[in-house]
């Protein structure tokens, strides 16, 4: 192959398309089929965790885009700071070192993002791919990223789920959006315990509760006999992916119950009321993402209510000095 030439510049707004596409053509090639659209984007580098004019850069050939890299940065007062890498190669243009250009660009600008706050928590540069994407495992370890955890994407065919069901003792009702603050708390505490999770900000809560991917309609609380709340389900829709999986999916985005309410089946009771509502809102499977390591025990709680892998997943991590 011929190398070819390239620059690297910053995005704007009127990329967006194309960035969007280049990701669902990149990353499905890679094994992680799902189709990016530029409404998800604007979102995603809204400023609040990442800018579009400062955190993400494309590459250009003869005017068009062959490939995208940016950050996701996460800062936080607990545990650790993290900051997300992500980019892609348009398939056909690999081997020209463009991938190379801008994992080096990212990895740069994410340690600066990491170094420029004034905290002394330990530093992470991160970055998660399909598990089947060698070639890009390789690549992360050639910028002394190496693999630290596996999380696998689960699934159930609707036609298949367990029953509606309520622990004794609570109560699961609708998400009620006046008690959003109350829900984040809950997910915070939650998941204190769980590898590689801060606490997620007002702004960042807000983007994750009522983006255009939240279903609020299928999302639920769990309530303790004085109605507080101890658990909390968001589900998240993604329509565009329908036709590349050929399946209609509900995606258990957010699971979260307080640790002195665990072993008492209310992550179960939310799951089960999340699919129903799934199937009676015309849909044909449910997913949701899991750590292989979770310590709650998650990972058998799924496959025992008959969820089973559907796609897995590798994080890639530095330390940053």
């Amino acid at each position: 192959m011929t190398a070819i030439d390239f620059q690297l510049r910053n995005a704007t707004q009127s990329d967006l398309e194309a960035i969007a596409n280049l990701l669902s053509e990149g990353l499905s090639f890679d094994g992680l089929v799902f189709v990016q659209t530029a409404e998800e984007l604007a979102e995603e580098f809204d400023g609040t965790y990442c800018s579009l004019d400062q955190d993400v850069i494309v590459a250009v050939h003869e005017s068009s885009i062959i490939g995208v890299g940016y950050t996701i940065f996460l800062p936080s007062e607990t545990k650790e700071e993290r900051c997300y890498i992500f980019g892609t190669t348009k398939p056909e243009f690999r081997g020209n070192g463009v991938g190379t250009a801008v994992i080096q660009w990212a990895t740069e600008h994410g340690e600066s993002l990491l170094r420029s706050t004034n905290q002394t928590l330990p530093k992470y540069l991160r970055s998660d791919m399909s598990a089947t994407n060698l070639t890009a495992g390789e690549l992360f370890q050639d910028f002394k990223m190496n693999p630290v955890r596996w999380n696998d994407d689960l699934i159930i065919d609707l036609n298949k789920s367990p029953e509606m069901f309520v622990a004794p003792g609570y109560l699961i009702v609708p998400w009620d959006s006046a008690r959003d603050e109350e829900a984040r708390t809950v997910k915070n505490l939650a998941f204190m315990d769980h590898w590689g999770s801060t606490p997620t900000n007002q702004e960042g809560w807000e983007q994750l509760v009522h983006g255009s991917t939240a279903r609020l309609d299928q999302s639920f609380f769990a309530l303790d006999p004085n109605e507080k709340i101890i658990g909390v389900l968001l589900s998240h829709r993604y329509e565009s992916d329908d036709e590349a999986l050929g399946k209609r999916i509900g995606w258990i985005d957010k699971l979260a119950t307080l640790s002195e309410h665990r072993k008492k089946s209310v992550g179960k009771s939310l799951i089960t009321y999340a699919l129903a509502a799934y199937k009676r809102n015309g849909l044909t499977h449910g997913a949701l993402d899991v750590d292989t390591e979770n310590p709650t025990g998650a990972y058998g709680l799924y496959t025992s209510m008959g969820f089973s892998t559907f796609r897995g997943k590798v994080t890639y991590e530095r330390k940053v000095q």
